[in-house]
């Protein structure tokens, strides 16, 4: 095996490990979205409810578990994606 096959075989694996490296930031950035969405739905469903209910104890309970769920969630959802990307050397 000559220098130049070798440095052709380096070549093509590196370029397989970049491609593997992109899919899983894609991967891992798809299912962060994925979970964003998912955390601000829940937090629109407590609200909507909270706005339906007769009680108002409930109502306002429901209504600030819907902000803590719906924005919490978001936010700790997305500091963990960065943290995966710290790791991973994305950034």
């Amino acid at each position: 095996m000559n220098r130049h096959d070798l440095y052709e075989e380096i070549q093509a694996r590196s370029v397989e490990e970049s491609q593997a490296a992109s899919r899983d930031v894609i991967r891992d950035l798809a299912l962060t979205a994925l979970a964003c969405v998912a955390w601000a739905l829940a937090g629109i469903a407590c609200i909507a409810w909270s706005a339906h209910t007769s009680n108002l104890l409930y109502g306002r309970m429901a209504f600030f578990t819907g902000v803590g769920l719906g924005n919490g969630g978001v936010i700790f959802t997305l500091l963990a994606a960065y943290r995966r990307g710290e790791r991973r050397g994305d950034w």
